[in-house]
C-alpha cells in the first residue's frame, strides 16, 4: 500500500497520495486528479500503476483552498468542487505536476516520468505535453480542451487524448474538433469513446461510470506507458 505524504513546491508543501511498488522498473506517473481531489479512485488508480512497476504520485492540485482535498463522487458537492477548478490557475496546477516530476526523479530516483490526468488534470496534461520534462503524457476527458487547441502543431513529447462522444463540460462538437486539431501531429493520437460521458473511467458511485470504456482507455494508457517510459514494442 501507498501513503499521503507531503512533497516540496517551493517554500510550500503539497498533500499528495504516493505508491512505490514492490520491484520498480525504473520509471514513474505523476497522476493528475479531477476535481474531486484525491478520493478512493486515485488512491486506487495509483496503487494499480505501482503494482505494474510504475512509481506513482499524485498532488492535490487544489490545495490552495483546501489542504487535504478528497471527496468520493458525492454530487451534492458538485457546485463546490467545480469552483476548486474554476478558481484555480492552468499555470500553478501545471507547476505542481512538474514538482511532483522533480520529485519523483531526484527522490524516488525515476529515470522517466509520464503524467496521466482526468478532467482538470486531463487539461493540464495536454498542455504540459508542449514544453515539457514528463517523457509522454495522457488526458482522459481533458475539460475544455476545445478552447486551447492552440496548442495543436506544438506539442514536444508523446501526447495521447482520450474523448467521450457526450461530455458535459466540453462543447458538443469537442469529440470532432479536437482529433482534427491534432490529426496531423505524429506525436498525438486520439481516441474517441462511443456513448461515453465525462468521468466513464472512475468507479460507480460516479454517474458516468462506463465499465467497457473504461477497461478499453486503461488498456491503451498501459500500452502508451510501456511503449514511452519502458520502450516495450507492444508486440
Amino acid at each position: 500500500m501507498g501513503e499521503f505524504i507531503y512533497i516540496p513546491s517551493g517554500s510550500d508543501r503539497i498533500h499528495s497520495y504516493s505508491a512505490t511498488p514492490d520491484e520498480p522498473n525504473g520509471c514513474g506517473i505523476v497522476l493528475g486528479s479531477a476535481v474531486w481531489g484525491l478520493n478512493f479512485d486515485m488512491v486506487d488508480f495509483a496503487e494499480c500503476y505501482a503494482a505494474l512497476g510504475y512509481t506513482v504520485l499524485a498532488p492535490n492540485l487544489f490545495w490552495r483552498e483546501v489542504p487535504e482535498h478528497a471527496i468520493d463522487y458525492d454530487f451534492t458537492q458538485v457546485e463546490f468542487v467545480h469552483g476548486l477548478a474554476e478558481r484555480g490557475s492552468d499555470d500553478e496546477g501545471m507547476s505542481d505536476l512538474r514538482a511532483a516530476g522533480e520529485f519523483l526523479r531526484t527522490q524516488k530516483g525515476c529515470s522517466k516520468v509520464g503524467m496521466l490526468g482526468w478532467c482538470y488534470g486531463g487539461r493540464l496534461a495536454c498542455r504540459l505535453a508542449v514544453e515539457t520534462t514528463f517523457e509522454s503524457c495522457i488526458g482522459v476527458y481533458p475539460t475544455f480542451l476545445e478552447k486551447h487547441l492552440g496548442i495543436a502543431g506544438t506539442i514536444s513529447r508523446p501526447l495521447t487524448i482520450h474523448i467521450p462522444e457526450n461530455d458535459a463540460f466540453a462543447s458538443a462538437d469537442a469529440p470532432k474538433v479536437i482529433p482534427a486539431a491534432f490529426k496531423d501531429d505524429p506525436m498525438v493520437e486520439t481516441f474517441v469513446y462511443r456513448d461515453a460521458g465525462h468521468g466513464f473511467d472512475f468507479a460507480p458511485p460516479h454517474r458516468f461510470a462506463n465499465h467497457a470504456a473504461a477497461r478499453l482507455c486503461d488498456s491503451r494508457i498501459i500500452r502508451f506507458f510501456d511503449k514511452t517510459l519502458l520502450g516495450a514494442d507492444g508486440a
